[in-house]
């Protein structure tokens, strides 16, 4: 038997009772990790994120991950529910440490660039440069750049997140029994 949801390159033979036998090389291969992180974390499938009381007052948030994804979800000041990653667009650096509290924004330890609650960037430090020297290109727009996005869902005050803008919506994806459920 062969692995049919890898690709040709990387199928590997299959014990003959494939039943009960995984070979040790299918937790180990990094092409499998990496296949693995892109089509089920990042693939068109729905994540627990965090429980809706845990975002209750503007301002709170929650570190959480999906897959090895650092992901930060927020109640932002029109009481909306954002999710973003949880890496400064700058220079990558993680922008929060901390695994829950209350702010009314996000700073880059790294060179100061500022995110507000939806991800939206803010703040650039030395935007305009030093007494006339560096700083950002004129035609530069903060409102150009934000942190990646997460489609965001609450059902039963469970939030989810999902890195696809392809995937049904999150009661269609669960199907009615257990949307219902919650």
């Amino acid at each position: 038997m062969y692995d049919h949801n890898s690709s040709p390159k990387h199928r590997v033979a299959w014990p003959s009772n494939g039943i009960s036998e995984v070979p040790f090389r299918t937790y180990t291969d990094q092409a499998s990790y990496d296949n693995e992180q892109e089509r089920i974390f990042k693939g068109p499938t729905w994540h627990y994120l965090c429980l809706e009381v845990e975002l209750a007052e503007t301002g709170n948030f929650i570190a959480t991950t999906v897959g090895e994804v650092s992901i930060l979800v927020t109640r932002d000041t029109n009481q909306n529910i954002n999710a973003f990653v949880n890496r400064c667009i700058h220079r990558g650096n993680l922008l929060c440490m901390g695994r829950q509290g209350n702010t009314k924004k996000f700073s880059c330890m790294y060179h100061g660039w500022t995110y507000d609650l939806t991800g939206q960037l803010t703040g650039v430090a030395f935007e305009k440069g030093v007494q006339g020297k560096g700083g950002m290109a004129p035609e530069f727009r903060k409102e150009e750049h934000r942190l990646q996005q997460l489609r965001v869902a609450v059902l039963g005050g469970i939030v989810f997140g999902t890195f696809s803008d392809t995937v049904s919506s999150l009661e269609d994806w669960l199907g009615p029994d257990v949307a219902r459920g919650l």
